[in-house]
């Protein structure tokens, strides 16, 4: 499960992740843009009861990226962590490794191309089965955002060209079609659907 969390101090996003987890049961969840540090973690781990975790946390109040998982259940071996992402192994007893990594990238177009370029190297250096789940930041066509600069449809191509490159497939979804606004009024409204997951075909 991956969940942009927009921020982690509210006690009303505690109680609704609290709600989340009692019925869907995860055993790994992600959350994403947390705008919190290593303290707001640890209390998170021990509200929801999961044992072990991993994180970046966030600069200032931009970004952050926590884990957590049940280790009676998986094993997560921790590969790369960076500031836009987590890479991690996970696996079960007597099933097949893969990896999984847990986005969320940069509102700056220019830490973002660091971002692609860094899991274009990692995808041409992996074969195993590879999930990447978070907020991607970028749209895949203007059919997901409504407003925005006149840059948009140059934005998607390389979005497109980046996931090619990286020989992903986008799993389906149900839900809203876009998952993110902004803006009060019909002249400064905006939306767009940034979060998806993708994988390889392994």
């Amino acid at each position: 499960m991956v969940w942009n969390f927009q921020g982690s101090a509210s006690r009303a996003k505690i109680f609704a992740l609290k709600d989340i987890i009692q019925t869907y049961k995860p055993t790994v969840f992600a959350l994403i843009e947390t705008h919190m540090g290593g303290d707001h973690a640890e209390k998170v781990k021990r509200i929801v009861g999961y044992d072990s975790h991993a994180r970046v946390d966030a600069i200032g109040f931009r970004g952050g990226i926590w884990l957590y998982w049940k280790s009676a259940l998986v094993r997560i071996t921790p590969i790369t962590s960076h500031p836009q992402y987590i890479t991690m192994e996970i696996s079960r007893v007597n099933e097949t490794p893969w990896l999984f990594t847990a986005v969320y990238a940069s509102p700056d177009p220019n830490n973002r191309r660091e971002l692609w370029a860094n899991l274009e190297d990692f995808a041409r250096r992996n074969d195993i089965p590879w999930m990447l789940a978070g907020d991607f930041n970028e749209t895949r066509s203007l059919t997901e955002r409504h407003g925005g600069d006149s840059n948009m449809a140059r934005r998607c191509d390389l979005f497109n060209t980046w996931i090619e490159n990286c020989a992903l497939v986008e799993l389906e979804f149900s839900g809203p079609s876009h998952t993110w606004a902004r803006g009060n009024s019909p002249e400064t409204r905006q939306s767009a659907r940034l979060d998806r997951a993708l994988c390889n075909s392994e």
